[in-house]
């Protein structure tokens, strides 16, 4: 058993560096390369890319109780450093690169801040929400107790990781000025907001059953808390694809009795849930 968790330990602890290092020589290789060895290098990247940032989510981030961080102050005063110095260099590059306009130094600074400005916009979202406090614990009852905290998958991150997979093999890819511009805008337009969600639902999503209700509170500016007695609940649902089966995740649906219905994406083990909340399933699961 000792060697088993030596090993696991030693994989969980190196592969995302291994990983990350041969991500970083297969980009420089499609850069540096020319002909099957550039497309070589280019096809290992877009392979190892997405899997060296799931293995990052893995190692770092598996599943989270929502709302919860440690060290979340500290956090948030380096994310304001971050979002702040990002925003303001990418500032600097489209104004100078307004100012330089139609020539290779203005259309090499208009990208850098291009660039620059969803990564600014996600870290001040970031930021923004690791500011909030836990509203569940001032909404109970008296006497009233938590039986089960709902988790956040870290595969609420798969879509945005996509996109940007999609977008350097526009880039990179032999695809001209026309898979640039796809890519711009797929970048600059899609990307954040793709991102956005994901950092919304793992940040400032609380799902909550106590002995009585079900508490949820939703929403990145605008909190919205919800709270439907357990006796109100007509049924309970599960939508799970094949990667959701997988890798543990899935949505889960809950209608009430008046007809209104709650829906929560990226939950983590959502069989649990699912279970504890269905008015049909005679066998209540373990907490």
């Amino acid at each position: 058993m000792n060697e088993k968790r030596k090993k696991r330990s030693f994989w969980s602890r190196w592969l995302p560096h291994v990983l990350f290092w041969c991500t970083l020589l297969s980009l420089m290789g499609s850069l540096v390369f020319l002909g099957r060895a550039a497309l070589f290098s280019l096809g290992l990247f877009i392979v190892l890319f997405p899997i060296t940032l799931i293995v990052m989510l893995v190692r770092w981030w598996p599943s989270r109780p929502c709302q919860s961080l440690p060290n979340s102050r500290r956090w948030k005063r380096r994310l304001n450093f971050v979002s702040a110095g990002v925003l303001v260099a990418a500032a600097i590059n489209v104004f100078a690169g307004l100012n330089f306009f139609g020539t290779p130094l203005g259309t090499t600074l208009l990208v850098a801040g291009t660039l620059l400005l969803p990564a600014a916009m996600v870290a001040a979202l970031v930021s923004f929400s690791l500011s909030r406090d836990e509203v569940t614990e001032d909404l109970l009852e008296p006497d009233e107790d938590i039986l089960f905290r709902a988790d956040t998958h870290w595969a609420i991150f798969l879509p945005p990781i996509q996109l940007l997979t999609l977008c350097i093999l526009l880039v990179l890819g032999p695809f001209g000025l026309g898979g640039e511009v796809v890519a711009a805008v797929v970048y600059v337009v899609i990307v954040p907001g793709v991102m956005a969600r994901a950092l919304a639902i793992f940040l400032n999503t609380e799902v909550s059953v106590t002995d009585r209700r079900l508490i949820t509170v939703t929403g990145t500016v605008f909190r919205r808390k919800r709270m439907l007695d357990l006796d109100d609940i007509r049924a309970a649902g599960l939508s799970q694809g094949r990667l959701g089966r997988v890798l543990g995740y899935g949505k889960v649906g809950i209608i009430g009795r008046d007809g209104g219905s709650i829906k929560l994406p990226g939950i983590a083990d959502p069989m649990s849930l699912r279970d504890m909340l269905d008015p049909t399933h005679t066998t209540a699961p373990s907490i």
